[in-house]
């Protein structure tokens, strides 16, 4: 049983730390990307968890009104019914909810209903430029085409064999620093090349090299600078990772072949959602690895290399 399932009477000092702590990371993550509603479902729990119902009815608000701007009214009428079984007499509501009563009945008249127009599965909640999805859950995976190969969840053994020879997701990466001028060819190149060679000779107990750390540590462009110019041409949503209190418990969750081999550390859970930092969040084999390993929805989020193999050295006490 995780914090998120347990009454508020039972969840400690340090787990309501831990939860406020959460919340604080993911308030900044929501300002970015006010229409990331997976966030957003996040800090709705997060809020009732420690008993702050006020600010909970607050992103309940949020939710149901970026649901409305995305078309997904059945989403949307369940968070106005919700703040109204807290607050009954709030006009504005009341209102909303004709509102999207009326939006709902259209669409189903109409067909399917849309999500601005681009005919998305609602399960994926937010989309990625070049990547695909930042929520991954069951129902996805089983949707998109394999890229592993197999069908149904893998033990950690089968999933280290097909890793094996799976692509990195480094190729993907260059494509994307190229398409965007975020880093010039020949540094792409050379960085490329140390990074595969690194990895090449690494040993099983031994972090994988970066190839956005490599291109740092050769001076072409500082991290930040480079980080968020990802940011600034994706979807992706950012962690600051190094701020973050991660119990080392829930980074073991994952085989040493994802941590340690694709740099992919699980950092908080709350209710049935897995928050996931990857140093390169091209990397699709390892994602689709993970989503194979564990029974959670998965939310994926880029965060420095450097943050990040500080979190594996402080799992397996190696500085």
């Amino acid at each position: 049983m995780t914090a998120a399932d347990r009454p508020l009477q039972l969840i400690s000092t340090e787990e309501q730390e831990q939860i406020r702590q959460t919340i604080e990371m993911f308030e900044v993550i929501t300002q970015a990307n006010p229409q990331d509603v997976q966030t957003l479902e996040i800090l709705k729990e997060a809020y009732e968890r420690i008993g702050q119902q006020k600010d909970a009815v607050s992103v309940s608000r949020r939710l149901a009104d970026t649901y409305m701007e995305l078309g997904q009214y059945s989403s949307a009428l369940l968070e106005y019914e919700g703040i109204l079984q807290v607050e009954p007499d709030n006009a504005e509501i009341i209102t909303a909810l004709g509102e999207v009563e009326a939006r709902l009945l259209t669409s189903q008249q109409d067909g399917d209903e849309s999500m601005n127009g681009m005919g998305i599965d609602l399960d994926f909640r937010a989309v990625v430029q070049d990547t695909g999805s930042l929520i991954a859950t069951k129902k996805t995976q089983a949707t998109e085409r394999s890229i592993l190969g197999g069908i149904g969840n893998l033990d950690s053994e089968a999933i280290t064999a097909r890793l094996a020879g799976a692509d990195d997701g480094q190729d993907a990466l260059i494509r994307f620093l190229t398409k965007h001028r975020l880093v010039t060819d020949d540094v792409l190149l050379q960085s490329l090349s140390i990074v595969r060679r690194k990895n090449k000779e690494r040993t099983a107990a031994s972090p994988a090299a970066s190839l956005i750390d490599e291109i740092v540590t050769r001076g072409a462009v500082d991290q930040e600078q480079l980080i968020c110019g990802i940011l600034d041409r994706s979807k992706f949503a950012y962690i600051p990772l190094e701020n973050y209190d991660v119990d080392r418990q829930i980074v073991k969750m994952l085989p040493d072949v994802l941590t340690l081999g694709r740099l992919i550390v699980p950092f908080d859970i709350l209710s049935r959602t897995m928050m996931i930092a990857v140093a390169n969040p091209f990397d699709a084999a390892g994602k689709e690895a993970v989503q194979q390993l564990l029974d959670y929805n998965v939310q994926w989020h880029l965060a420095s290399p450097a943050s990040i193999l500080k979190v594996l050295a402080d799992t397996y006490n190696r500085h």
